[in-house]
């Protein structure tokens, strides 16, 4: 969703919002639809773009040019071609221009295309006497730009006859674009795509950087050709790249590789980079290892379903991280407010998510920040989860552990996926064992916790209420508090036991590649 710039807008579908067209590419991904149709349905951006569908994509990248903002996604994503200069300007450090961008992006308008006054460079620009510039502007302001295929030579694939076999209407420029990204005679388009794969799995990508290939050269030519030619051979099927990679030699090492550069254009992959996990797996590593099913509430400011389409967008109850959407909005009131969303959301963007993508995003920021930690140690998500609250898994875990180390066994298990060595042992069996005989308590000495009253629903239409934001600030005050302990276990012992859970919700192994 990043390198296709996908933008939900909670609050208003009108505003460079893509819609939740998340859920065509979720559900290609999920079918094992070949890349190849998945590419040209969403190129072609048929059907409604509020419903779910690949027309989502056509309002990506909404700006004074939205087409040339798609040519530069497309470009990008499947062909390794960057184009973010040529929006301006010819760019300096490439052999494409301003035409060549504008040419794609009259394909994707199905007729000819100017460049709008304001994607120029001004004329006082180049009126500077003092140094000689390196931009150049080649195409003039106004001029309209014919549809037209200007790849051939980057990609050794020319427009012709054969890419009319391919087509149901020989004159549909944009049914022509997908025809050209994806026919079996473009390699790049395969290249591209399984070097993005290579990169995600090993650390590092056969072409660095994998969005920009002009003037780079494969460190594994035979490898990157093989990996292309079996995607083209087995129907563009991503899983079946994916199983080759994964059953490799190289990727089933311990992540311990050191793939940087050994010369400018030779690269050693002996094992995957150890890597940091993206803030989407943090999340749900941290939902998982705790057996704490999400419970977010419904993406959207729009509840009662009273706005018309075009105007709301419902995500729906997310289970996954994926799932989510940036949470903020304009207007500073605590009726619009996300209360059991916003400490997930609070994670994710500490990790590098980002809910909004007005362009697309290659890599995400993976440098360490101080907001990790603390978000982790003593944020609101990490707070509830660590918590043995009442009839979870963690209670019922520590309920049923015949032993301290036994105990101490599952709970590596579920959050490193290992056992404890024999330090880790020494360290966090005592702080288990003091008081483990007598952690549950008699039957009589239980006394459940009473459910708390429900909450009516705020919503779009009745925000502007004071009741509403009563509402959302007692939801607030309620995520804020967590939820009960378990009756069942000592309040000494328990405590303890959320120690040891918090501690492992915080080593550093938790959030990075084993």
């Amino acid at each position: 969703m990043d390198l296709l710039a996908e933008n939900p807008s909670l609050l208003n579908q009108s505003l460079n919002s893509t819609g939740p067209f998340r859920w065509f590419l979720h559900d290609a991904l999920r079918d094992g639809k070949p890349l190849d149709r998945m590419t040209t349905e969403l190129i072609l951006m048929r059907g409604s773009p509020y419903e779910g569908g690949s027309a989502g994509f056509s309002m990506a990248g909404e700006n004074d040019s939205p087409m040339a903002a798609k040519g530069h996604i497309l470009a990008s994503a499947f062909l390794g071609i960057e184009l973010q200069c040529a929006r301006c300007h010819d760019s300096p450090y490439h052999s494409t221009t301003q035409e060549d961008l504008y040419s794609l992006a009259a394909m994707l308008n199905r007729k000819e295309l100017a460049p709008p006054k304001t994607s120029r460079v001004p004329d006082a620009f180049f009126q500077k006497k003092q140094r000689e510039s390196l931009i150049r502007v080649t195409l003039k302001p106004g001029v309209q730009v014919q549809p037209k295929w200007p790849f051939a030579s980057l990609t050794g694939l020319e427009d012709g006859p054969g890419i009319d076999a391919l087509m149901q209407d020989a004159g549909d420029s944009r049914e022509r674009l997908a025809a050209l990204i994806t026919s079996p005679g473009n390699e790049r388009f395969a290249k591209v795509v399984v070097n993005h794969l290579w990169n995600r799995l090993l650390g590092a990508g056969i072409v660095q950087p994998v969005n920009d290939w002009e003037g780079k050269t494969a460190s594994h030519p035979e490898l990157l050709q093989w990996l292309a030619d079996d995607l083209i051979l087995h129907d563009y099927d991503l899983r079946h790249v994916l199983q080759q990679i994964m059953t490799s030699e190289t990727y089933q090492r311990k992540a311990l590789g050191q793939n940087a550069k050994a010369a400018p254009e030779q690269r050693f992959f002996n094992a995957p980079d150890p890597r940091r996990l993206a803030a989407e797996q943090i999340v749900d590593s941290m939902f998982t290892a705790t057996g704490i099913r999400m419970d977010a509430g419904q993406l959207t400011f729009s509840h009662d379903g009273a706005e018309p389409i075009n105007s709301r967008l419902t995500l729906g109850y997310p289970s996954r991280a994926w799932m989510f959407a940036g949470l903020n909005n304009e207007r500073d009131r605590p009726s619009l407010s996300m209360p059991r969303a916003q400490p997930i959301a609070d994670v994710l963007e500490a990790f590098g998510w980002t809910g909004t993508r007005q362009k697309p995003i290659v890599e995400r920021e993976t440098d360490p920040n101080v907001l990790q930690p603390g978000t982790l140690s003593n944020g609101v998500l990490s707070m509830s989860l660590t918590r043995a609250a009442d009839q979870t898994p963690l209670a019922q875990l520590a309920i049923d552990a015949a032993s301290p180390e036994a105990l101490l066994d599952s709970l590596f298990l579920r959050f490193l996926a290992r056992y404890p060595s024999d330090e880790e042992k020494a360290t966090f069996v005592p702080a288990l064992a003091a008081g483990f005989a007598d952690r549950v308590l008699p039957a009589d000495q239980v006394k459940r916790p009473e459910a708390e009253a429900p909450l009516p629903v705020s919503t779009w239409s009745n925000h502007l209420m004071p009741e509403a934001n009563e509402i959302q600030i007692e939801w607030q005050h309620r995520v804020r508090r967590g939820p009960a302990p378990d009756p069942r276990l000592a309040a000494d012992w328990r405590e303890a036991y959320e120690d040891v859970v918090w501690s492992l919700l915080n080593h550093v192994e938790f959030v990075w590649t084993p």
